[in-house]
């Protein structure tokens, strides 16, 4: 069985670039001299090119706002699915579509797609490298900064550094872990220097998604909750304005000091968090939602098709529903494997998803029809076989409480263990008090998230290798991974072959969604099926022009 085969501003404000920041001498005092950023920010007149921004920038919002005359906000509505947990896309516990979605539009990141990022990074290159270690700089914009006026800085590349190297349950750990120090130099904070211990080469997928180090504690020791309610600032074109968990909706704003190109066209975006299928059509005929982008449910592709005016497509995700089986909780290759043949994966991929249709289910072998002799012995000795899941995540509950199902019917113990995640990782895997966990994965997007699933560092909290599998062989095939020796798709494979030889990772389901465009905006492109993504794009999207009310009823009275 291959693991991973499936069948089917309003006004612009003034930029600063007179920085108010006394030159530090290391991170955590950097931090602490960028946390008060002070009024608005002004403009230095002897910066000759910052004024020129600030000119053409003024220049463009005069003549869209005409002075005496207040432009109406524009606002567009989008259908998403329900927030999960926080906003913290590097942790398991929240990484969701939406949770990338609004990361994407509201941080930082320093490459895209292995591109550096221009508006964020003036340079990133390897300055020293040896077989053994590597130096990379990295050369922030002066003008970056973040929305409440703080500069981006170093000490943002060094919260999460910290973070994902000390936090349990973040994503694809493995590059940050080849991190020893992270060095802040030049009079603002501006130069980032990366010491890494041992060969990255895919170092240009690590400072994806920056979190804003002066309001969160400098050791990244929050980490794991700092995004739990929010995003308090934004250093993208958007920022998060408010959650209402009560009602279901993110609504994110303009960031009116976004300072590079291409700012944000439309003011407000309202993510509402639907549910039913014919919501989601009623809303998209009303016009009310001029997007969705969410999970379908049992007709929705069907329906939306019947809808006049809406584009719709069903898309797969990289993300993945499975059941990590731990490597340290007493059970052998053998007793994992032999409780992984008792599930019927087609079946419960339904019941998890709560649909038969647009579900992308998991490659699988048949139901094992002999006794699970190694299961029985190990019940016999150990007691039931503990299922974890999130209690935040219903598609992982359901899961989870139909694998103790399919389990009990053969005459094996089982029971769920539903709780935070947190505790899931902390006192379930770590301290092994589960023995199975039901949870989502990613699709490795590059090396270091492929050693993620495999790397392994005596002492360090359970993350990226949730399973705790630490045999030297699969660790040497994680340095080798991280160093360059494969190429992605055969680094995933390699992968693979391990957690299904040793019988740790049970898929059930990707993750399929449906994205569908109705009225009200113009996106990358007018043909849906072209379009690269869906709710990530939309700070790209413009409005759409109305039609003027006399030519539609003239239209209308055309024979």
């Amino acid at each position: 069985m291959n693991p991973h085969h499936f069948s089917a501003p309003r006004r612009s404000r003034p930029l600063r670039v007179g920085v108010a920041l006394l030159a530090c001498c290391s991170v955590a005092a950097l931090s602490a001299c960028v946390a008060s950023p002070g009024p608005p920010p002004l403009v230095d007149p002897s910066d000759a090119a910052a004024r020129e921004m600030y000119e053409q920038d003024t220049t463009t919002t005069a003549s869209a706002e005409p002075e005496g005359k207040t432009r109406a906000r524009s606002q567009v509505d989008v259908g998403v699915d329900s927030l999960r947990n926080g906003l913290n896309p590097h942790l398991i516990a929240d990484e969701s579509a939406v949770v990338r979605s609004v990361a994407n539009l509201v941080l930082p990141s320093a490459f895209h797609n292995g591109v550096r990022n221009s508006a964020l990074l003036n340079g990133a290159t390897v300055v020293a490298g040896s077989p053994q270690a590597m130096t990379v700089r990295y050369i922030i914009r002066d003008t970056a900064q973040w929305s409440d006026g703080t500069p981006v800085t170093g000490a943002d590349f060094a919260y999460l550094w910290r973070g994902m190297r000390s936090t349990p349950g973040v994503r694809n750990p493995a590059g940050y872990r080849a991190i020893e120090a992270v060095r802040v130099s030049g009079a603002t904070g501006k130069v980032v220097d990366v010491d890494f211990s041992e060969p990255v080469a895919d170092w240009r997928g690590l400072f994806d998604n920056l979190l804003p180090a002066h309001v969160f504690a400098a050791d990244g020791s929050d980490f794991g909750v700092a995004l739990r309610e929010t995003i308090p600032v934004s250093a993208g074109r958007y920022m998060v304005r408010g959650v209402d968990r009560g009602r279901g909706t993110i609504t994110l704003n303009r960031n009116d000091r976004f300072w590079a190109a291409n700012p944000a066209k439309i003011d407000i975006l309202t993510l509402h968090a639907v549910r039913g299928t014919t919501q989601i059509a009623d809303q998209l005929r009303t016009g009310q939602l001029a997007f969705v982008d969410r999970v379908p449910g049992e007709t929705t592709s069907r329906v939306l098709d019947l809808v006049p005016g809406v584009q719709s497509r069903t898309l797969d995700s990289p993300r993945v529903l499975g059941a990590v089986l731990s490597a340290t909780s007493g059970m052998s290759p053998e007793v994992r494997a032999e409780l992984r043949s008792l599930i019927d994966i087609p079946l419960l991929a339904s019941i998890a998803l709560d649909r038969t249709a647009d579900v992308a289910v998991a490659e699988h072998g048949r139901v094992s029809a002999q006794d699970p002799q190694a299961v029985y012995t190990h019940v016999a000795l150990h007691g039931a076989i503990r299922i974890g899941a999130d209690l935040a995540d219903p598609t992982a509950i359901a899961a989870a409480r139909s694998m103790v199902d399919m389990l009990q019917a053969r005459g094996v113990t089982a029971r769920v263990v539903a709780t935070d995640f947190g505790s899931l990782i902390r006192s379930g895997l770590e301290e092994n008090t589960v023995d199975v966990l039901v949870a989502w994965q990613h699709d490795p997007e590059n090396l270091s998230d492929a050693a993620s699933r495999l790397d392994c560092v005596a002492g360090a909290p359970r993350a990226g290798n949730l399973a705790g599998f630490c045999e030297l062989h699969s660790v040497a095939l994680a340095k080798e991974i991280l160093a360059g020796s494969y190429g992605l798709t055969q680094a995933t494979r390699a992968v693979n072959d391990v957690l299904e030889k040793e019988a740790l990772w049970m898929p059930i389901a990707r993750e399929r969604r449906i994205i569908a465009l109705g009225e009200g905006i113009i996106g990358p492109d007018t043909d849906l099926n072209n379009w690269q993504a869906g709710l990530s794009t939309a700070a790209s999207w413009r409005l759409q022009p109305k039609r003027d009310e006399g030519d539609r009823n003239n239209h209308a009275q055309l024979p």
